[in-house]
């Protein structure tokens, strides 16, 4: 295969791939997969943004082409950078901002108990895999999903986002808030040494009031109407 059918040029967070302009695409295809794979030991676990360079291609030609480099590395293709700018602090801008959003999009995982005292706020959704104590607290501009007991207070929808919600596999809060509606149990311990049975259920929004229901496909329905 000719070798200047691909050339590449990287800096610390992109890459551009110079393109055969007159190679057939499927035999572009074959020169991409061998050009990254002889260069996998180089880039390593990479995450990158992408341009290509070379020759016009379509959305689908694009996608071919990522999943060729993506089958012949261990690079992370985190983006395509169409426009033509070459430095590396515009790289760098894509790239933070693409793992942004992948953040945003996959949310967060904590895994232990929230004891007294400790809180946790998240930017993102948050899965916890541990009790929430009383005293404890966990905040978010997204979902909260305990899996566990909720006995302290936990803060979903803290940027004012009504659809969010709050779930629990025991669900004893001292204070429970959806963006600006809230609910405070009517005996609150400083302490629970107790153990309660698992009883999935989830708190949200609707008709302008807080509800919390046990976890049901009937349940699910009304929250997603």
């Amino acid at each position: 295969m000719e070798r200047s059918a691909v050339i590449l040029k990287s800096n610390p967070y992109g890459l551009i791939v110079n393109l055969s302009a007159d190679l057939p695409f499927e035999q572009l295809l074959v020169a991409v997969g061998e050009k990254f794979a002889s260069s996998a030991g180089f880039f390593k676990h990479a995450k990158l943004a992408l341009t290509f360079r070379g020759r016009v291609l379509t959305r689908k030609e694009e996608t071919q082409l990522v999943d060729v480099i993506v089958q012949n590395s261990t690079i992370q293709v985190l983006c395509i950078v169409d426009e033509e700018k070459e430095s590396a602090e515009y790289y760098k801008e894509a790239v933070m901002h693409a793992l942004e959003k992948k953040k945003q999009d996959e949310g967060l995982f904590h895994r232990g108990t929230l004891t007294s005292g400790q809180s946790l706020e998240a930017e993102t959704s948050i899965v916890i895999l541990g009790d929430v104590n009383p005293g404890a607290s966990v905040t978010s501009k997204g979902n909260i999903v305990i899996l566990g007991c909720c006995m302290g207070t936990a803060y979903a929808g803290a940027g004012g986002d009504t659809a969010c919600f709050v779930a629990a596999l025991t669900m004893k809060p001292a204070l429970l808030k959806i963006a600006g509606f809230a609910a405070r149990s009517a005996i609150i311990k400083k302490k629970d040494a107790g153990e309660y049975p698992a009883d999935p259920k989830i708190a949200f929004v609707k008709d302008n009031h807080l509800q919390t229901k046990s976890i049901t496909n009937e349940t699910l329905c009304e929250y997603l109407a």
